[in-house]
């Protein structure tokens, strides 16, 4: 990793897709300015984060002009990254924080993430909280749009959120705000 990286400006793509089968699926969001790329690995609560907060600065920024369903039925996966697109990009990392801004000025959306970095303290391996960010792009309002549409169909192609507990939906479900849907037997 080179941290002449990390600034790659007006960002040409920034999206996002999911890897593998629900349940097992990996989490990224892919970018590229010029020849510069990068693939950003994060936890599904990242995306699921990243999306409202992409919503709500386009919300504030267009003054609720801009909305966001929020259900999707029939759902088909993003498209994922373009053929041309390397398999071994400039920047790879698994990310620990983001930042979303807005530059007023110019009228674009300016997106950081960090990278996780482990250090030793007292023998323990602990995540560092202080790492600048080593991805940095700047994206239209529009295509800030797509990237949360894209992040939507990503999060509802996956195994269904129960309405109670908001955790994954295995066969068969207990929910623990539901007592199981078992019922209680009382002695």
């Amino acid at each position: 990793m080179s941290d002449d990286l990390s600034e790659i400006g007006r960002a040409e793509l920034l999206d996002a897709d999911a890897v593998g089968e629900p349940g097992a699926r990996r989490f990224r969001l892919f970018g590229r300015r010029g020849p510069v790329t990068a693939i950003m690995w994060l936890e599904r609560e990242h995306i699921e984060q990243l999306s409202l907060a992409v919503d709500q600065l386009l919300a504030r920024i267009t003054r609720g002009k801009a909305l966001h369903p929020e259900a999707l039925a029939a759902v088909s996966p993003p498209p994922g990254p373009p053929a041309s697109f390397p398999r071994e990009p400039d920047l790879e990392f698994q990310v620990a924080s983001l930042q979303l801004g807005y530059d007023e000025e110019r009228r674009l959306i300016l997106l950081r993430a960090a990278p996780i970095e482990l250090v030793e303290e007292d023998g323990e391996m602990v995540v560092r909280d202080d790492v600048e960010p080593l991805f940095s792009a700047f994206i239209t309002p529009t295509q800030a749009v797509r990237l949360s549409e894209h992040m939507t169909a990503v999060l509802a192609t996956g195994r269904p959120r129960c309405p109670y507990c908001g955790r994954a939906m295995d066969t068969p479900h207990l929910c623990a705000k539901q007592n199981g849907y078992h019922p209680v037997n009382v002695n």
